[in-house]
């Protein structure tokens, strides 16, 4: 049974492309370019002033800008952790990671996509990409790294949720934005060791954290 790696995508993006634009897309992407179109953009996004404004013409020209592979445009702290470009077998990361896209459905590291900004709770766009991510997820054994939003886009039946828990005096708590570098790291040693099965979650012990059998905890 093939074992697919699920990571969410990174708000922040690398900007340009190199590559040809996408001109024309169908199907729910394509609804969901439409949606943004009619959308209230303080709403949408949740941002003001230059931010705003960036997101807008962002989204405006998402079919006419450049494209590039989506693990150089996510440009985020797991990103950053699993540093691709100094993996020895980039091959097995593309062969196993896959992104949970808001705009984009199911992407992999490979695969050519433009600047955007759609966060996946927002348009029913996890509830519209659910039976399609799901569909491709089918026979397959997936290590799920995603956050609460991004795990509605998705269903598989063979699979385990990893997560990252912070322990401070008995109280557990997630390890919340200092879980997204560790799960980075995670990533990374999962393919520079060909992890696959969960009994050797065990030989993860980066920055203190230790597998329990159900996630991997570090007290503080």
């Amino acid at each position: 049974m093939k074992t697919i790696i699920l990571i969410p995508p990174s708000e922040g993006k690398a900007d340009g492309g190199n590559n040809n634009s996408l001109k024309s897309v169908a199907g729910i992407t394509a609804d969901l370019i439409e949606a943004i179109k009619e959308a209230d953009p303080k709403k949408l996004y949740g941002l003001k002033g230059k931010a705003l404004e960036k997101a807008i013409i962002v989204n405006k020209e998402v079919l006419i800008s450049k494209t590039m592979p989506a693990i150089e445009r996510y440009t985020g702290v797991v990103y950053d952790a699993i540093d691709y470009q100094t993996l020895k077998n980039k091959s097995d990361f593309d062969k196993k990671v896959l992104i949970v896209s808001g705009l984009f459905g199911l992407v992999s590291p490979n695969d050519l996509i433009p600047n955007y900004r759609l966060k996946i709770d927002k348009l029913k766009a996890a509830k519209l990409w659910k039976n399609s991510n799901s569909e491709k997820l089918r026979d397959k054994f997936v290590i799920d790294l995603l956050p609460q939003a991004h795990k509605k886009a998705v269903k598989y039946d063979n699979g385990i949720e990893v997560e990252f828990v912070l322990k401070k005096e008995g109280k557990k708590m997630p390890a919340g934005h200092q879980g997204k570098h560790i799960k980075g790291q995670f990533v990374r040693w999962l393919i520079e060791n060909n992890i696959t099965d969960p009994k050797h979650f065990k030989d993860f012990k980066e920055e203190g954290y230790k597998w329990t059998g159900e996630f991997f905890l570090k007290e503080i």
